[in-house]
């Protein structure tokens, strides 16, 4: 099912990379969560999941080539096995000059491998309206991440 949603990411940002005609542009930015809350931990046989609430900034590219920061809200869950693999998925809004953009992402760690994906999700509204994109994540601290996320601008 998630190979099915990234294909189909895939091929929508290939469309609209089309349509528009132009290529995704990369974007290095951060993520730090300021705020945590409706905190719950709760054990399922050797397996712990955790789930929150978070608020925080997150870096966005836009068109005119300018990156800025957005405030973000979501939520996060995660689940850890007895022996260190885990599984997260998060679902963002991401506010910025009176518009609104979703992000979804996931991510695992099987035997130190790290593997992630963040996508847009829906078209925006505002000043962030048309903007595509998907890249990859990473932490770098307790509640600090990186990521490249790679953007598409439809008019």
């Amino acid at each position: 099912m998630k190979q099915i949603f990234l294909y189909a990411s895939l091929a929508v940002m290939a469309l609209a990379a089309a349509a528009t005609g132009t290529a995704p542009e990369p974007c290095s930015g951060t993520v730090l969560l300021t705020g945590m809350s409706n905190f719950q931990v709760r054990q399922a046989d050797s397996q712990t999941f955790v789930e929150f609430d978070f608020v925080g900034l997150h870096d966005i590219c836009l068109a005119d080539h300018s990156e800025v920061t957005g405030t973000v809200a979501g939520h996060l869950v995660q689940r850890t096995a007895a022996n260190g693999d885990l599984n997260l998925s998060f679902n963002e809004i991401l506010s910025y000059g009176g518009g609104t953009l979703g992000y979804r992402g996931e991510a695992s760690l099987t035997g130190g491998n790290w593997r992630s994906q963040v996508m847009t999700v829906g078209a925006g509204t505002g000043s962030l309206a048309g903007i595509r994109g998907q890249g990859t994540f990473w932490f770098t601290g307790p509640t600090s991440l990186a990521d490249v996320i790679y953007y598409v601008y439809v008019p």
